[in-house]
């Protein structure tokens, strides 16, 4: 099975990256490509609890996700279930890319290096096809630029906050 890791080291305490991540008004800062906004249509950020977040592009164009909480240990691990959803929250597939996996699951972890972070994030497909484990496959350059580009936001906000 294929994964996606990235890591990165953020000049700021591991509670506050974890709050960053676990706080839906820190969320809605930072989650979304340069130049979108995020907003948060409902949010319960527990084990069982999920968010319903709406991504609103610069032409207008809007996009849902809907992430499942499965683990959370303070200021060490969050466990996620990641997807594409409609307005409602039923889970759809990437609407530019049908072969997309329906869901990730997101592990992100955080190591203390003194006053620094070390955030890892992976993301490996559940239940996927062949067609959608491939399209995933195909795709981890664009998962890295995505990424580091919503960690250049969350860099650019922890130093604000």
């Amino acid at each position: 099975m294929t994964t996606f890791t990235i890591t990165r080291i953020f000049d700021a305490p591991r509670p506050l990256v974890f709050e960053c991540w676990t706080n839906a008004d820190h969320m809605v800062k930072w989650l979304s490509p340069k130049g979108s906004k995020a907003s948060m249509i409902s949010s319960d950020i527990r084990p069982g609890g999920f968010n319903h977040v709406c991504i609103t592009s610069p032409d207008g164009t809007k996009h849902y996700g809907k992430y499942t909480y499965k683990e959370i240990s303070p200021v060490e691990k969050i466990v996620y279930i990641n997807a594409f959803a409609d307005a409602e929250g039923n889970l759809i597939h990437h609407p530019m890319s049908p072969t997309w996996p329906l869901e990730l699951l997101t592990t992100v972890t955080l190591k203390d290096l003194d006053s620094k972070t070390e955030l890892t994030l992976t993301w490996v497909p559940i239940e996927a096809s062949d067609e959608e484990i491939a399209t995933f496959t195909q795709s981890l350059d664009g998962c890295t630029i995505g990424w580091g580009g919503a960690f250049d936001t969350l860099d650019e906000y922890l130093k604000t906050t």
